[in-house]
């Protein structure tokens, strides 16, 4: 069973912004989770909010409405067991994109390749701060390994091992699932937070969505 905990990390998203607020509980009531939140200048008393927060492994979102503001501290209504959503249970956030990528192949069947010079361009149709899964014209060996710069919003070095690969016979192409292989520790946290606010756009566009259709519908 899920707890809340002082300390604990959330995200505060709203439809009537485009930025998002990022809180830790500081005391937890009966009904309530009263919040250390920066910044807090755009969030107003009232409001209908999404909380986002991590869990060991998995990543919760709940609807919760502000009930209290004042400075930097909030206070929310705290959901109940059953309201909150898992959206994700896997270690490592994936996100749907579409980003191309030239890439050069290090080792196929296990022989040492780089030095040919040879690229290839792809496609990431997804990604984690785990791995990708690349789509290309070129049918890579599983385990062969590939280097690439991955565009976030800089170029990040990145080296992947092809776990898997499966054909898409309409487009003639290829899509392999790919693990990232000997990054540092930097690059992959970089690449984790990029996930995460890819997500974050995501789920402020459906928000929004939900938000507007209930203003429709109670105008009505």
């Amino acid at each position: 069973m899920m707890e809340f905990r002082n300390g604990q990390f959330l995200v505060i998203l709203s439809p009537f912004t485009d930025s998002e607020a990022y809180g830790y509980i500081n005391s937890i009531t009966e009904d309530s989770l009263i919040l250390s939140v920066n910044p807090a200048g755009f969030l107003r008393n009232g409001w209908g909010i999404l909380c986002i927060f991590l869990e060991n492994d998995d990543i919760y979102e709940f609807y919760s409405e502000i009930t209290y503001l004042e400075g930097n501290e909030i206070i929310i209504k705290k959901p109940i067991e059953n309201q909150l959503n898992t959206i994700e249970k896997r270690r490592f956030a994936r996100v749907d994109c579409e980003i191309g990528f030239v890439a050069r192949p290090v080792t196929i069947n296990n022989v040492s390749v780089e030095k040919l010079g040879k690229t290839f361009l792809g496609t990431i149709k997804n990604i984690s701060a785990g791995g990708v899964l690349a789509e290309t014209n070129l049918c890579l060996p599983v385990d062969s390994v590939f280097r690439f710069k991955l565009k976030t919003n800089y170029f990040i070095d990145c080296t992947a091992k092809v776990l898997r690969v499966n054909e898409v016979p309409s487009e003639k192409k290829f899509q392999m699932g790919c693990k990232f292989v000997n990054m540092r520790i930097e690059d992959v946290k970089a690449i984790s937070m990029f996930t995460f606010k890819e997500q974050l756009k995501k789920k402020r566009k459906q928000f929004y969505e939900i938000a507007a259709k209930q203003k429709i519908h109670i105008s009505c």
